[in-house]
């Protein structure tokens, strides 16, 4: 399953079981449906707390965004909801192409400031101190005003962009948002009583909750930089092989020369693009950053030509993807090609993952001795 679909997958499901709930809502015990009106303020209490334990602003202003309406009060006015949900979609797309700045800084007060100045403006029209009524005379007459298309345009608008950008970028953060606008939609024209609405808005602060754990997972087991699996998902995935397996070490030749020549963020663009390479070619392996310039590859339940054509495969597509760096001496764009050592050893009876690992770091020395840019095998353990 492709990145975008898999981003989008859960947030549907979400979003499909809090409709279908919602349908049979009203068949809840007395107990129950008392303490519902309740719970999306308990899942915004929580979805609050795990954004300021995690440090994500966007998700906070996200949350306060879409606690707007149980602080109406009265979910009956067309006017304010029409309004709310204009505003709230055009938020939630705007804090898709936003920067992540924090939960509580200056950047975060200036964005809350600006949420509040387009919340005033809803109350605004709410209470028809603003109106875009000159906008029926200045233009042909229509069975809808306006003001109405204008505000139509402007949901549209912000549902088309984020919805282009998550497709282009898979991004989780903005397929959430997508379906928090999609919810909302369902919410202003589909939801017939307060308790429906409850439930919904519940769904969609536990969507939230369910982003923010999986921030935590990314951060905690994927690499930043390179966005494969970092050294605590590789130690994770060593205790659990059993039999059967191969791990490969690659590592980029001349790395320190080629940061001291060209700068560490230079040295930054060769290491992703390696990762992409290994991301692109190591399948049916997984890849990790292993630490620095060099990277693992576990394979599991494979044979000798396998793993050896596998990886003669990733070393040529190493060496024939040309890297764009700036040289500082011809102050210029050049082109320069990266190669990478590797080594392989695979698992003996009885031998432990950890002495596999060893024994594939002293393979890729080996590469590394005999004029690197090349793959060699560990010889079995005599004694295991």
């Amino acid at each position: 399953m492709s990145e975008r679909l898999s981003s989008l997958l859960v947030p549907c499901f979400i979003l499909l079981v809090s409709v279908y709930a919602s349908l049979y809502v009203g068949l809840l015990p007395p107990l129950w449906f008392s303490l519902l009106p309740l719970l999306p303020l308990i899942f915004a209490g929580v979805a609050i707390l795990l954004a300021w334990h995690f440090n994500k602003g966007r998700v906070f202003i996200l949350v306060l965004l879409l606690l707007i309406p149980k602080l109406y009060g009265d979910s009956d006015q067309a006017a304010s909801l029409t309004a709310y949900l204009v505003i709230s979609c055009f938020c939630i797309a705007l804090l898709g192409f936003v920067p992540e700045r924090g939960f509580f800084n200056r950047f975060v007060v200036n964005r809350i400031l600006f949420v509040l100045m387009l919340v005033s403006w809803c109350y605004a029209i709410e209470r028809n101190w603003v109106s875009f009524a000159f906008l029926d005379h200045a233009f042909l007459s229509t069975k809808v005003s306006w003001s109405t298309v204008l505000l139509w345009c402007v949901l549209f608008i912000s549902t088309l962009a984020i919805g282009t950008a998550w497709w282009l970028s898979g991004d989780t953060f903005r397929a959430s948002g997508l379906i928090s606008i999609v919810s909302l939609l369902i919410v202003s024209h589909f939801v017939s009583s307060d308790i429906q609405f409850d439930a919904l808005l519940s769904a969609q602060f536990l969507l939230w909750i369910w982003f923010l754990l999986m921030e935590s997972h990314r951060m905690a087991y994927l690499d930043d930089m390179t966005k494969l699996p970092g050294r605590r998902a590789l130690n994770e995935q060593l205790v659990g092989l059993s039999r059967h397996y191969a791990i490969a070490m690659v590592d980029v030749d001349h790395f320190k020369k080629f940061n001291d020549t060209y700068g560490h963020d230079m040295g930054d663009k060769v290491l992703k693009s390696v990762a992409a390479q290994l991301r692109l070619f190591s399948s049916p392996g997984k890849a990790f950053r292993f630490g620095g310039e060099e990277f693992t590859i576990i394979f599991r339940g494979k044979r000798l030509s396998e793993v050896d054509g596998i990886l003669e495969l990733i070393r040529e597509n190493i060496e024939d993807a040309m890297v764009e760096v700036f040289d500082p001496k011809k102050k210029q764009e050049i082109e320069v090609k990266v190669t990478a050592s590797v080594g392989v050893a695979f698992a003996a009876s009885g031998e432990s993952p950890d002495s596999v690992l060893k024994r594939a770091d002293e393979a890729l020395y080996q590469s590394k001795k005999k004029g690197r840019n090349r793959v060699s095998k560990s010889p079995s353990p005599k004694n295991v």
